[in-house]
Parts: C-alpha cells; structure tokens; sequence
C-alpha cells in the first residue's frame, strides 16, 4: 500500500512539473512581459489598425470555418454511422489525413491547386478571385485542417446511441428530416458542441497552412496569429508581439472554459 501511495504521488508530482514547466512558465513569461509596464501600453498595442484588422480577420475565418464543418461533419458523422458506404477506409483515412499532414504541405498543396500554374489557377482570370494569398485560400487551409474535428466527436455518438429512436420515428410516419432534428440532432447536440469547440480553438491557433496562403500584408491578409509572427520576426517588435499573444491567449482561454463549462453540463445530465 505505502509503495502504491508513493508511486501515485511520484506520478502526480512528475505530471505536475511537466505541466507547469510546459505550459505554466511560458504563459507567466508572456504575462510578464506583456503587462510589466501597465495595462496602457497593451491596449494601445492591441488597438492598433493591423492588430484590429488581425483580429477580426482571424473571428471572420472562424465564422465561416465553422458552419462548413458542422455541415460537412455532420453529415460524414451520419454516413459512416449509419450508412454503406463503398471504400468506407479510405474515407475513415481521409476524415483523419489533416492528423497526419503537416499545415505546411498543406498549404504548398493549396498554391499548386490554386496557384497561377495550378490545376484551377484559371479560375482568378475568369472570375477574378483571388484564392491564393486572399480571404478565400486561408478559409480553405483552416477548413481543411479543422476537418476531422466535428466528425470524431458526433462519429461515437451516433454508434452509442443506436437506431432505435430513429427507426421507431420512422415507423410512426416522421419524414427524414424530421426524423433528423426532432430525434438525431438532440441526441448529438453535446459531441456536436464539443467539436465546434474544437474547430474554434484550432481555427484560431493555425499557423502553418494559413501563412503559405496568405500575403501577410497587415490590415489585408493577417491573422492574430501571423501578425505574431510578423512583429516578432519581421518588425522585430518583441512586445507587440506578446501584447498579439497574449490577446490570441485570452481567446483560447475563452475558449478553453467554454468547453470545460459544456463538458461538466454535459456529463452533469
């Protein structure tokens, strides 16, 4: 017993300095250097035109990342779960690929899909939209790299709560989309909400596919996360680029309690 005791306390202290060494130190650090001269300078930092430009830039891809994943999402939750769906691996395998592929081939992918050169590089000429290194290519590399979230959370719910309800539904006369809003819907609404979480924080945080895609010029295509990147390295604007962080942190932090509140309601009923 006393050996069980002090191993579960060895594990936790270890869990605990790791934990505090990873994530603690850091966000202190950038605290630190964000407010040690007064709350005036950040918010002056954080009002300026490229890091209001950033911000709403960054809440409009959000915006509309969202709706198409939930829609696609939803919708592959269902085939999968419910129906036969020929090379049913290989969609399982291209549900889980943003997993696997780095953000950065991904956004090489994406210049020589949409590029000048690539297969639909005609498309800016005929219509003149601008995909790469505009609004439309960055939504694209977010959207692909939130993918598989919304999928993986309401996947498992569909297979646990069964067919049962859905089947009796269709037996007293419910049409399908009746049957989809008055019996699925409700039963997925908590892995729905938990994966629309989850689409949120990582469509906040890329970086990786988003900055192949973009021009970078501030107030036209900069993200919170590229403007960080840009007054740290390019500008070499060290504390607007923590002030830039640490805002991109409170969003996340914002998030973050979002899902710890909807995850201790969800298992609370």
């Amino acid at each position: 017993m006393r050996t069980t005791r002090r191993a579960t306390l060895a594990l936790r202290t270890l869990a605990l300095v790791y934990l505090v060494g990873l994530l603690a130190v850091p966000i202190v650090v950038i605290l630190w250097r964000t407010f040690g001269e007064g709350l005036a300078p950040f918010l002056a930092s954080v009002r300026t035109p490229a890091a209001v430009s950033a911000l709403n830039l960054s809440l409009l891809i959000v915006a509309i990342t969202v709706p198409l994943n939930v829609v696609f999402g939803v919708v592959t939750a269902i085939a999968l779960a419910r129906w036969r769906v020929p090379f049913r691996g290989v969609v399982q395998a291209v549900v889980d690929l943003p997993f696997a592929v780095s953000p950065i081939v991904v956004g090489v992918s994406l210049i020589m899909l949409w590029g000048v050169g690539g297969w639909f590089g005609g498309l800016e000429q005929s219509t003149g939209i601008k995909v790469i290194f505009g609004l439309p290519g960055m939504v694209i590399a977010t959207v692909f790299v939130t993918l598989p979230f919304v999928v993986r959370e309401v996947e498992p719910v569909l297979h646990e709560i069964g067919t049962e309800q859905e089947q009796a539904a269709a037996t007293l006369g419910a049409s399908g989309w009746q049957t989809f809003w008055r019996i699925t819907l409700p039963a997925i609404r908590w892995g729905l909400t938990y994966g629309v979480v989850l689409t949120v924080a990582r469509a906040l945080g890329e970086f990786g596919a988003v900055i192949m895609v973009s021009s970078g010029f501030p107030g036209v295509s900069q993200t919170l996360t590229l403007l960080v990147h840009s007054r740290y390295i390019d500008d070499h604007n060290t504390y607007g680029a923590y002030t830039a962080a640490t805002l991109l942190m409170g969003l996340a932090l914002l998030t973050l309690l979002g899902m710890t509140l909807l995850d201790r309601k969800r298992t609370h009923r």
